[in-house]
């Protein structure tokens, strides 16, 4: 049986998200106006998606304890060949972008689990060979325009019953990753790897394909984030994700994610993604430098990071810890 000081540390860690979100939204709605208005909050349902997208591919990482920071990258390398392929193809080439993104990620995974490189150096190592392939293939250009006929703006403006098509989406992904991380046994090992992956490996959960998973599953929603930036803009983005990878942890720990792995639940990482989100948008309402608004964000990073630390410290100091 639980005591009362594991129950805190669970409510505390699944509980940030949601009030951080009301506190802001109540802020926000007091002190600017127009913040508090439907339209204001379909821009920011239609906004949160590539983030929100990044974010629970980055949770999926790093609940085995890894995590990746090439997600930025990846979606715009992924909105570059959606881009091209729709030139080709016509619409249907917007699966590219998942599916480029799901390369880089198996590409990073096999790295990490194969040759047991260190996340961090293999997923930059992706990042600038993701960037720089996305910058030759865009030729110097900053946008790849889309041919005439190939209209996708639909995926990033289309709405239905008044919801953002974008945001559909990922309430969609949100639902299949919660199943997968909460049903299906794949899902499950992957908590176990992060738990204590020592471990996982003696009652055969086998690391090397779980992992070579979770990161394709990053990768691949990386790749997602990136078909939306093609339906917002109606282009391919070579220069466009700098900075989704850090929000997206931020997002993903602000979300009850734990950086040491073991832990995490989607919904809530959407939830950190709305706040960070409406943290922007209402900065940006208030007329604010861009420069306030990325000092804002980084501050988000910070104590997302420092909630992480001294929640696993408390977590520590129960003697449920040590088994006792």
């Amino acid at each position: 049986m639980q005591t009362r000081s594991v129950v805190i540390v669970q409510l505390f860690r699944a509980g940030v998200a949601p009030p951080s979100l009301i506190i802001a939204i109540v802020l926000l709605t007091i002190s600017i106006p127009y913040f508090a208005t439907l339209s204001n909050a379909a821009t920011i349902l239609g906004a949160v998606g590539p983030l929100a997208a990044a974010a629970i591919g980055e949770m999926l990482v790093i609940v085995t304890g890894g995590f990746d920071i090439s997600v930025g990258a990846v979606a715009a390398l992924g909105s570059v060949m959606a881009a091209l392929t729709i030139n080709v193809m016509g619409p249907i080439g917007l699966v590219a972008a998942p599916a480029t993104g799901a390369l880089c990620g198996i590409f990073s995974g096999f790295l990490i689990s194969r040759l047991s490189v260190q996340p961090v150096i293999a997923t930059l190592g992706t990042m600038l060979a993701a960037r720089g392939l996305a910058l030759a293939l865009g030729g110097g250009y900053q946008t790849i325009e889309l041919g005439e006929g190939n209209d996708v703006l639909w995926l990033g403006y289309g709405r239905v019953l008044g919801i953002p098509v974008s945001f559909l989406i990922v309430v969609a992904v949100t639902i299949i990753a919660t199943l997968f991380l909460d049903r299906l046994r794949l899902g499950r090992r992957l908590m176990m790897i992060g738990s204590n992956a020592i471990s996982a490996e003696l009652v055969g959960v086998p690391l090397v394909r779980s992992i070579m998973t979770a990161y394709a599953l990053c990768g691949l929603l990386a790749g997602l984030a990136g078909m939306i930036f093609v339906g917002r803009a109606s282009a391919g983005l070579p220069t466009e994700g700098y900075g989704l990878e850090l929000q997206a942890i931020a997002a993903a720990v602000m979300g009850g994610t734990a950086l040491s792995g073991g832990a995490g639940w989607p919904p809530f990482v959407l939830i950190g993604a709305l706040f960070i989100q409406t943290l922007v948008n209402g900065l940006n309402l208030a007329g604010l430098s861009p420069f306030v608004v990325e000092l804002a964000t980084g501050a988000v990073i910070v104590f997302a990071g420092l909630l992480d630390l001294a929640i696993r410290r408390f977590s520590a100091a129960q003697p449920e810890a040590h088994g006792g």
